[in-house]
């Protein structure tokens, strides 16, 4: 009887770290889920002018591309890496500002991760009405502020002259 409690005891403990495994594998995807479907709606700020994420980034594209056959046609010494600015753009603003609007939106929840300097508190990060029912969405919208704010703020600083076009 002993043998049968035991192994019920260790059955139960496998059990408890499947669905918390499970809660884990969730919790990592949602998020990813649910900005693949957000991306493809209409973004909210009306600076955006009711294009989605995929269509700003297709329009970014070609505005850089466009950049960079003008100044290789004007500069025809210049080596132009057609593609680098717009790579450089996405990832920034994935590696960059999709986690701090993350940390912005978790910071509604708990307050304690209130850790952004004052250009993110001039932004709204801790005062968006952010809780566990809204909180991808609050993420989404905290997003869209930090890449418009990030795009407009290096619009005409760009690394080479060809990687400086105009904010959406």
């Amino acid at each position: 009887m002993k043998k049968n409690k035991e192994w019920s005891f260790w059955r139960g403990v496998g059990t408890m770290f499947k669905i918390l495994g499970l809660l884990v594998i969730v919790a990592l995807v949602a998020p990813i889920v649910y900005f693949a479907w957000r991306a493809g709606q209409p973004m909210s700020m009306p600076e955006y002018d009711g294009r989605t994420y995929y269509e700003l980034l297709a329009e970014r594209r070609q505005a850089y591309a466009d950049l960079a056959a003008e100044y290789q046609t004007s500069h025809p010494n210049t080596e132009v890496k057609v593609g680098m600015c717009f790579q450089a753009e996405v990832a920034v603003s994935l590696v960059n500002t999709l986690p701090w609007a993350g940390l912005c939106a978790a910071s509604e929840i708990f307050p304690a991760l209130r850790i952004y300097g004052v250009k993110s508190q001039e932004m709204g990060c801790g005062n968006t009405g952010g809780a566990w029912t809204n909180f991808l969405d609050t993420w989404w919208h905290t997003f869209e502020t930090l890449l418009y704010v990030d795009i407009f703020s290096t619009r005409s600083q760009g690394p080479v002259p060809y990687c400086r076009i105009p904010a959406p």
